[in-house]
């Protein structure tokens, strides 16, 4: 019997690679964080994730998460972390809060339109006589909505002007201007 009968050029290929792979050392592998920064930021940044793994009903745990998220530049998974924290805090009495960080990521990201539609949930929500909120929450929520409301509306493009952007909200919202009494 032959041997090159059994055996094949693209066995004895493949069996060069095996030897290869065994004969040769392991590679070399270099890991770095994927957030730049000091010690104490990535510190704070796995503590806010761990936060929210370890209780994802706490709205405020979310928030700051998906702030510090942002503040590291990781807008797209600030956006995705509050999107997902929704579900879980449906229901609650704090998931306003949950509302507004998806909203703050979002316009982070320069998304008005979901940007708006959370601000608005959310004052929906709290606007509701049966939830708690507190009254300095639902004042600032709703300055938050005016202001994305006349940014949106001027029709400014965020992306090719944010400082035209923020000053068309500014426009939007009524301003008072306190002058002391000359006697």
């Amino acid at each position: 019997m032959r041997l090159t009968r059994y055996v094949g050029f693209i066995d004895l290929g493949i069996a060069a690679v095996v030897l290869v792979m065994i004969v040769l050392p392991p590679r070399e592998m270099h890991a770095a964080a994927a957030q730049k920064g000091s010690e104490a930021d990535q510190f704070a940044l796995a503590l806010a994730e761990a936060r929210t793994v370890a209780r994802p009903t706490d709205s405020a745990a979310v928030g700051e998460y998906a702030r510090r998220l942002t503040a590291v530049g990781f807008r797209d998974w600030a956006v995705e972390a509050a999107v997902r924290a929704q579900e879980h805090t449906r229901g609650q009495p704090e998931h306003w809060r949950t509302l507004l960080a998806t909203s703050l990521a979002y316009i982070d990201r320069f998304d008005v339109d979901p940007a708006l539609d959370y601000a608005k949930q959310a004052v929906t929500f709290c606007d509701d006589a049966s939830k708690n909120c507190p009254g300095w929450e639902i004042a600032r929520m709703k300055l938050y909505r005016a202001h994305l409301q006349g940014s949106k509306n001027s029709g400014i493009n965020p992306w090719r002007d944010p400082e035209g952007f923020r000053k068309a909200g500014e426009k939007a919202l009524l301003g008072a201007r306190l002058i002391p009494s000359q006697k």
